[in-house]
């Protein structure tokens, strides 16, 4: 039986035929809309992920070798000047489905994004300098995520007791907005946003 949907998507409409793909695409409709609403996502510039690591990470990581990180909070400080901006890059540690390419897709993978803080037009080496100046940060691999970086020792570092409040004070130094990660996600037909 041939199904039709019609799914507003900003300012044009989608329609999709047959019931079975109906789903996913309304769920991957839901995030662009999302992602593409928000200015500031489109731009490019830097952005921190906090990272909820449960379990711990142990395994091999490309040229670092094997690494072994505790379980634990980790901020992650990357950018994203490419087509798309920060919402394409973002979307790529969000997503559970990847092929592993850099450092991080490991540990996003294992652990669970939990936070974001997206910041235009900054550098991420000058908002891990400002992180670390705001809070007791450690570097728990040398060179993670900073194989390309000459002024960083790591772009992953690990927290150190209580985090509470610390994307509240960047933001009060560098400015950018904080997305809970769970805000960025697409949804599920049975549980569509409001948008």
């Amino acid at each position: 039986m041939l199904t039709m949907t019609v799914l507003p998507l900003g300012n044009a409409t989608v329609v999709l035929f047959n019931a079975e793909f109906c789903d996913i695409s309304v769920m991957i409709a839901d995030w662009l809309y999302k992602m593409q609403g928000d200015e500031l996502l489109k731009r490019s510039g830097s952005y921190v992920l906090l990272i909820e690591l449960e379990n711990g990470f142990e395994g091999s990581v490309g040229m670092l070798g094997e690494v072994n990180l505790l379980a634990g909070r980790y901020l992650y400080f990357g950018s994203a000047r490419g087509p798309g901006g920060m919402a394409a890059r973002i979307n790529r540690h969000l997503r559970s489905d990847k092929k592993p390419h850099w450092h991080i897709d490991r540990i996003t993978l294992a652990g669970q994004v939990s936070e974001i803080l997206a910041v235009p037009e900054d550098h991420e080496c000058d908002l891990r300098e400002k992180a670390m100046a705001l809070m007791n940060l450690t570097v728990p691999v040398k060179g993670f995520g900073s194989s390309d970086c000459n002024r960083c020792p790591a772009h992953l570092l690990a927290i150190s007791g209580d985090s509470t409040g610390l994307f509240a004070r960047l933001v009060e130094t560098v400015g950018g907005k904080i997305y809970p990660a769970m805000s960025l996600l697409p949804t599920t037909a049975a549980q569509p946003s409001t948008v």
